[in-house]
């Protein structure tokens, strides 16, 4: 009985190094088979030719053994038979990993279907919700913004009685302060008037006692004998220049520290030349301080005296 073998092809599309590596074994197998028939040959054409009887024709037939085809014949039929089983398997193999993975492929796709159905809906759900936070929220916002209105608007009012009541109070402090201003004013007012008009008094008394001293001591001389005093020094403190004639006569004015110390000189009127009038400032200045009058009431500030040194 015949035993028939289907054979599947492999798809065109496997590359050679996977036949390779799925059929090695039945591969090395065939090429060991063909080099255990190519010793067999070669032991047998040795055997007949040591055997052989010297050659008398031209053309020699070989006698091969027709076993040993008929068992070259049937190892090949069991390999081939083997190699076709073998794809048909690996063929099987590939069949049930495509049908796996498009079962795979589907239940992903199923799943991922179902996800996406489940996440449209927690985004629906989401938005329902969100958009009810924010209708709450909106709400909350609104009222908090009612009531910090209502708040502003009685703050504002307590604010305006605030003020007005520190408005009132501040004028009738201010006014209380201008009252006691003024007549603390008045009192100080009424007491320097009392001060000036005694000061004036004592003054005017003053002057007038020192009129009379100061008349007293120019009758007795005094004035005459301090202004002599001056103008004795400065004589004394002058160097004559040589353009300085005879009869020389000059008004001088100065002017004094209560201590006697000369502030200011100045020749007004004179006889002399400008080289006699500043050899006459000179002396002044040379002679500071001046002498003190003999009684304090002769003091002037702005003192004139003549310059008259004897010829």
């Amino acid at each position: 009985m015949t035993s028939r073998v289907a054979i599947r092809r492999l798809p065109v599309a496997a590359p050679m190094s996977d036949f390779l590596r799925l059929n090695w074994k039945y591969l090395l197998g065939a090429a060991l088979l063909h080099v255990l028939f190519a010793g067999v040959f070669a032991l047998t054409m040795i055997s007949m030719s040591r055997n052989a009887p010297p050659p008398v024709l031209a053309i020699q037939a070989v006698m091969v053994d027709p076993s040993i085809l008929n068992a070259a014949g049937s190892v090949k039929r069991d390999q081939a038979r083997k190699e076709a089983a073998e794809r048909e398997r690996l063929a099987e193999q590939q069949r049930q990993k495509e049908e796996q993975d498009r079962k795979q492929e589907q239940k992903q796709q199923q799943e991922q279907q179902a996800q996406r159905e489940a996440e449209q809906r927690a985004e629906q759900e989401r938005q329902v919700e969100q958009k009810q936070r924010q209708e709450q929220e909106q709400k909350r916002v609104q009222e908090e913004q009612q009531l910090r209105e209502r708040q502003e608007a009685e703050r504002k009012r307590a604010a305006d009685v605030q003020r007005q009541q520190q408005a009132e109070a501040e004028r009738q402090r201010v006014a209380e302060i201008e009252r006691k201003q003024q007549e603390e004013a008045q009192k100080r007012k009424a007491a320097e008037d009392a001060r000036l008009q005694s000061a004036r008094e004592n003054d005017l008394q003053k002057q007038l006692a020192d009129e009379e001293g100061r008349s007293q001591a120019e009758n007795a001389g005094l004035l005459n004998q301090y202004i002599a005093q001056i103008q004795q020094r400065v004589v004394r403190n002058w160097n004559r220049p040589p353009s300085a004639r005879t009869g020389l006569e000059c008004q001088v004015k100065v002017t004094q520290t209560p201590s006697g110390v000369v502030l200011t000189v100045q020749v007004t009127t004179c006889n002399g030349d400008a080289a006699v009038q500043q050899s006459i400032e000179a002396a002044v200045l040379r002679s500071s301080p001046l002498p003190p009058p003999p009684d304090p009431r002769l003091f002037e500030r702005n003192l004139v005296f003549v310059f008259k040194p004897a010829d």
